[in-house]
């Protein structure tokens, strides 16, 4: 029988090993002693952690199940921590909720994920994504280990998964993106909110008919068209897309200021819709049926 040793290092310090140890002892519970102790341990000095085994056959398998168990820790601790560290620098914030809506948006692009039906939504289902990642981090780490015997999982991961590097950071960019849009355009409808506190009221009622697939069309408090409704409608249509058109409408909206606004829609989850209810508050409603056109 042949007496193999796998050595496998990383940063961290001691409470990232003792982690990683623990974990790989887990995966291999049926190669406990007598004490309950697993066959990896901490070595005395430095980053690594050890393991010494009789083993005459099955080491490619042994060391394909190391792999995984790698690229689950991977997955699971080094990911987020890359993470963490690239939304704190590229949102210029050190706010905890902040940063892990930042790390949970980059990992649902990564891994696919769907908002789960069990949880209403508010949790995330894993996707393939994540399946792809581990396989294939594992394949590369369980063939390593087998044709070298040792591993420092850092450099690895920055020497020989460039791949992987380059998704996490396409995704976290991505999810940052989008993070700053919708941060300008929360700054941006709390002024429009004060503005419209801060203006005097003009006309009794506005109605908006939104939806129907056609641009949307203002009626005042008699359901007449607005007097310059035949120059504004066309307006509205001809836009060249629906930023456009949500930007003109509130335009001539702000410049009416309603005492109240009527929105008689059947898309009431309509960003434009939302947009309107947002920005006028109580002053607006959203009526159940759509008026005909």
């Amino acid at each position: 029988m042949n007496r193999e040793q796998w050595v496998v290092s990383l940063y961290g310090g001691p409470e990232a090993r003792s982690r990683l140890q623990r974990m790989m002892n887990d995966a291999f519970e049926g190669l406990a002693d007598s004490a309950g102790q697993g066959p990896w341990r901490l070595a005395e000095r430095g980053d690594a952690i050890v393991c010494k085994l009789d083993i005459s056959a099955g080491q490619r398998e042994f060391c394909d199940k190391v792999g995984l168990v790698l690229a689950e820790f991977v997955l699971s601790v080094k990911e987020p921590q890359t993470l963490e560290r690239f939304m704190q620098r590229r949102l210029g914030t050190r706010d905890p909720k902040e940063i892990k809506t930042g790390m949970r948006e980059a990992t649902i692009l990564m891994n696919g994920e769907l908002p789960d039906a069990e949880s209403g939504g508010t949790e995330a289902a894993p996707g393939e994504g994540r399946r792809r990642r581990l396989v294939r981090i594992a394949t590369k780490l369980g063939d390593y280990l087998w044709r070298h015997g040792s591993l420092h999982l850092d450099g690895f991961m920055r020497f020989r998964m460039r791949e992987h590097a380059e998704e996490l950071k396409e995704a976290a960019e991505t999810a940052v993106e989008e993070m700053l849009m919708d941060r300008q355009y929360q700054e941006f409808m709390r002024l429009l909110q004060s503005m419209v506190k801060g203006q005097e009221t003009g006309l009794p009622a506005i109605h908006v008919l939104h939806g129907g697939g056609q641009g949307p069309t203002l009626l005042d408090e008699k359901m007449r068209p607005l007097e310059d409704e035949a120059v504004t409608e066309p307006i509205l249509q001809a836009a060249s897309d629906q930023q456009d058109r949500e930007s003109l409408l509130v335009t001539r909206l702000l410049a009416a200021s309603p005492r109240r606004l009527y929105i008689h829609t059947d898309e009431p989850d309509a960003q434009v819709v939302r947009t309107l209810m947002g920005i006028f508050g109580e002053r607006a409603a959203i009526c159940d049926h759509p008026m005909p056109r």
